[in-house]
């Protein structure tokens, strides 16, 4: 009988396949950690913008709708802590015996009229300044009807939309307030960069409805830099310090500087974005 020969892997041959295999699988394990702290940077980053991006949104409906002279009632050293008189529902006057007012308010959106907050309303004298009253306030409907002054049916509901709505203010006027004035109902609302309770140990953007005392955190978590700076009369530039006259006031700048939860892998810190907008006051008088 005749063998066959049949000539097999070497010891070399074997080893240095082994060389080369641990050489490939180590540089694509390395492709595969980089794609991962690729991701994991990526994915920091927008949550770091979520963050900034989601809070503007909700300072933005609610500041630019502030009055330009009144509208700013408190501010503290630093930009982390302002209080604002926010506007929700506009009118005019019907007729007023300096205690009582009748206002007919145009069409408003009934969640936003109809949540807590009211701390007062706001008439423009002769000369275009708001007139604010904060002082033994009270609001209440009376219906969907026209307005009477001295008992003659005198103003429809403004437009004559069923949204629209009559309705009283207690709170002290001049009697001799002319009818059709500009009136408006305002909730004091106050912005708070401070510890946050959602990210334990980082900083958090709260909101506080002032009268009933209910406080909300609104987005967490941001840098220690997150704050507010003020635009004053004609300036160009917003300032860090709080003007002497709060009623100089004509806009916001808002440095919110928005982090991740986390840092991403092959960082010592969370990721953070820096969004720098600006917002200012509606109907400024100069």
């Amino acid at each position: 009988m005749s063998r066959s020969f049949r000539r097999g892997f070497t010891l070399v041959e074997m080893l240095i396949s082994m060389i080369v295999l641990a050489i490939v699988g180590a540089g694509l394990v390395q492709m595969v950690m980089s794609q991962g702290r690729f991701m994991d940077h990526q994915e920091a980053s927008r949550s770091s913008r979520a963050v900034s991006r989601g809070s503007l949104n909700r300072l933005f409906a609610e500041v630019r709708n502030v009055e330009a002279v009144g509208g700013v009632e408190a501010a503290a050293a630093g930009g982390t802590d302002f209080t604002l008189r926010v506007p929700y529902a506009y009118g005019i006057m019907c007729a007023t015996n300096g205690t009582t007012t009748t206002l007919s308010l145009l069409p408003v959106d009934s969640a936003m009229y109809g949540g807590p907050g009211f701390s007062g309303f706001a008439w423009r004298n002769a000369t275009g300044v708001y007139q604010y009253v904060t002082a033994g306030v009270s609001l209440s409907g009376t219906g969907n009807g026209p307005c009477i002054v001295a008992n003659v049916l005198t103003l429809p509901t403004i437009n004559g939309s069923p949204a629209g709505q009559i309705v009283n203010v207690g709170g002290a006027v001049n009697p001799a307030t002319p009818v059709g004035t500009i009136f408006f109902l305002f909730r004091r609302v106050r912005y708070e960069f401070k510890a946050s309770t959602l990210m334990p140990g980082r900083v958090g953007l709260w909101r506080t409805l002032v009268t009933p005392n209910i406080t909300e955190e609104l987005a967490a978590p941001f840098d220690v830099t997150a704050r507010v700076r003020f635009y004053v009369d004609y300036a160009t530039t917003a300032q860090a310090a709080v003007p002497g006259t709060l009623a100089s006031i004509r806009g916001l700048e808002f440095q919110l500087d928005g982090q991740s939860d986390q840092a991403p892998r092959g960082s010592a810190a969370p990721a953070t974005t820096s969004l720098n907008a600006s917002i200012f006051f509606n109907n400024r008088p100069d």
